[in-house]
C-alpha cells in the first residue's frame, strides 16, 4: 500500500473505544456515588474494559516499536559486517524474518541472511538455522 499526505493519516480505533468505555464508565460511577444512579455495574464493567484494551493497546505499540528498532538495528549491522550485494539482501525479507535473523552471529549473518531470502524461510526456520545465537537480553 503506498502512502500519500491524504491517506497517512493513523486512527487508532482500540484508542477510541477505550475512550469511549472510560467515559461511560465515569458517567456511571459518578452517577451511582453522587446521584444514587443504579449503574455502579456498568460502570465497574466499563471500566475494566477500558483497562483490558489499554493493557492490549500497549503491549501491541510495545511489540510494533521494537520490532521497528529491531529492524533498524538490523540495517547499521549488516552496512558494519556485511559487503553491498549482501546488505542489498536485508529489504527482501518480511519484518518477522528480519527480527528472526537478529539472533544470528555476526560470522553466520550473511550466510544465512542469503539463505533466508533465496529459501524464503520462515521466522521459525531461521532460528532453528542458527548455530551461534546472540542473546537478546534487553527484549520486553
Amino acid at each position: 500500500m503506498s502512502q500519500t499526505y491524504a491517506t497517512h493519516s493513523h486512527h487508532p480505533v482500540p484508542t477510541y473505544l477505550a475512550i469511549v468505555f472510560t467515559l461511560v464508565a465515569m458517567v456511571a460511577l459518578i452517577g451511582a456515588w453522587w446521584f444514587a444512579w443504579p449503574t455502579l455495574y456498568l460502570g465497574v464493567v466499563s471500566l475494566s474494559f477500558a483497562v483490558a484494551m489499554l493493557v492490549s493497546i500497549s503491549r501491541t505499540y510495545i511489540t510494533k516499536l521494537q520490532d521497528r528498532i529491531i529492524m533498524l538495528e538490523m540495517k547499521v549491522r549488516c552496512a558494519e559486517l556485511l559487503p553491498p550485494d549482501k546488505r542489498s539482501l536485508l529489504p527482501k525479507l518480511s519484518p518477522k524474518q528480519i527480527v528472526a535473523l537478529r539472533f544470528a552471529s555476526d560470522e553466520e549473518l550473511g550466510a544465512l541472511l542469503a539463505r533466508s531470502v533465496a529459501e524464503n524461510l520462515p521466522p521459525k526456520a531461521i532460528k532453528q538455522s542458527i548455530t551461534n545465537w546472540r542473546a537478546d537480553l534487553h527484549r520486553t
